[in-house]
C-alpha cells in the first residue's frame, strides 16, 4: 500500500553551474504535476513530466528546480541598431535644446536593449546530470510514500479489528431480535386491548413490522465488505479509491443498524463503528 505523502530533495554540481531540487507529493483525486523549472530547462519540460508520470501514479506532485553559480559566462551582445536609434534621438534633442556634448558612450550604453546577454545553452551533460538527480528525488519520495503507506495499512488493520469485533458484539445482542421484537409488540397491542379476542390480522401486521425491525441482512452485508476490503488491501497497485467506496458502504450499512434499532448497547456499539469508518476513510483519501 502507498501513500500520497511525499519529499526528495537532491543537490549537484555540473560542469557549467550547480542546482537544488525538491520534489513534493501530496495527496489528489488524481496525478497532477507542477514543475517550476528555470529558463535553462524549459525546452526539457515534457521530457521531465513524462519521467515523473511512470515514476509517480496519482497524487499532486510539485517539482522545483534551481540553477545557480554559473561557471561560464554569459556572452554579451551590443545592439547597434538600437544604439543608433538611441544617438539619433539623443542628437535630435540636443540640437533642439541648443546643448553640446550632453551625453556620453557609458550613458547610450546604460539604455534599455542595447546590451543583451545570450542565453547560456544547456550541455548535454549537464542535463543528464540533473534529470538524474530529480530521478533520485522522485525516488526518495517514492520511498516515503512507501513508508508512510505501510504506517496507514497498520492503523487501518486494527480499525478493521475493531469493526470485525463490533460486529461480532452485535451478532450476539440482536440474536434473537425479530422474535423479540414480535412478542414485544405482540404484548404492547394486547395490553391496549385488554387481552381480549385474537386478531390474525393485527398479528400479521405485528409479525411485519417485527421482521422489518431484522437487521440481519444488514450484518451479513458488514461482514461481507470487511473481508472484501481485507483481500482488497492485500492488492497492488492503485486501491485507494476503491476502498473508499467499501468503507463508504460499511458506513451505510452500519448506519441503516442504527436507525432500526432502538437499543442503547447497539446505539453505543454503532457510534464506535462509525468513528472506525471515519478513519478509514479519512487514510483512504490519502493512499494510491
Amino acid at each position: 500500500m502507498e501513500s500520497m505523502t511525499g519529499y526528495g530533495n537532491a543537490d549537484g554540481v555540473t560542469d557549467q553551474f550547480s542546482f537544488s531540487i525538491t520534489l513534493k507529493s501530496l495527496n489528489s483525486k488524481y496525478l497532477e504535476i507542477y514543475t517550476h523549472l528555470p529558463r535553462a530547462l524549459k525546452d526539457h519540460g515534457e521530457e521531465i513530466e513524462a519521467m515523473l508520470k511512470k515514476t509517480f501514479g496519482r497524487g499532486k506532485i510539485e517539482l522545483s528546480v534551481e540553477i545557480f553559480d554559473w561557471v561560464e559566462t554569459k556572452k554579451i551582445k551590443i545592439d547597434g541598431v538600437t544604439a543608433k536609434s538611441y544617438y539619433d534621438e539623443f542628437s535630435r534633442l540636443e540640437k533642439k535644446l541648443g546643448l553640446r556634448d550632453s551625453f556620453n558612450l557609458g550613458t547610450l550604453l546604460e539604455m534599455d536593449g542595447v546590451i543583451r546577454k545570450e542565453r547560456a545553452l544547456l550541455s548535454s551533460n549537464s542535463f543528464q546530470q540533473v534529470m538524474k538527480a530529480i530521478e533520485g528525488a522522485a525516488s526518495r519520495a517514492c520511498r516515503m510514500r512507501m513508508k508512510d503507506g505501510a504506517s496507514t495499512a497498520r492503523d487501518i488493520r486494527k480499525s478493521i479489528a475493531a469493526i470485525s469485533k463490533g460486529l461480532g458484539e452485535l451478532n450476539l445482542l440482536t440474536r434473537d431480535l425479530p422474535a423479540k421484537a414480535y412478542e414485544r409488540l405482540k404484548n404492547a397491542v394486547e395490553a391496549l386491548s385488554g387481552g381480549g379476542g385474537s386478531d390474525e390480522r393485527l398479528y400479521a401486521e405485528i409479525a411485519i413490522l417485527a421482521d422489518k425491525l431484522d437487521i440481519n441482512e444488514e450484518k451479513v452485508r458488514l461482514g461481507d465488505h470487511i473481508e472484501k476490503f481485507k483481500a482488497m488491501m492485500a492488492e497492488d497497485g492503485q486501491v485507494g479509491k476503491r476502498l473508499d467506496f467499501l468503507a463508504q458502504e460499511m458506513f451505510r450499512e452500519i448506519n441503516t443498524i442504527s436507525s432500526k434499532s432502538n437499543s442503547s448497547k447497539i446505539a453505543h456499539i454503532v457510534v464506535e463503528l462509525k468513528n472506525h469508518v471515519d478513519k478509514i476513510r479519512e487514510h483512504c483519501r490519502n493512499i494510491v
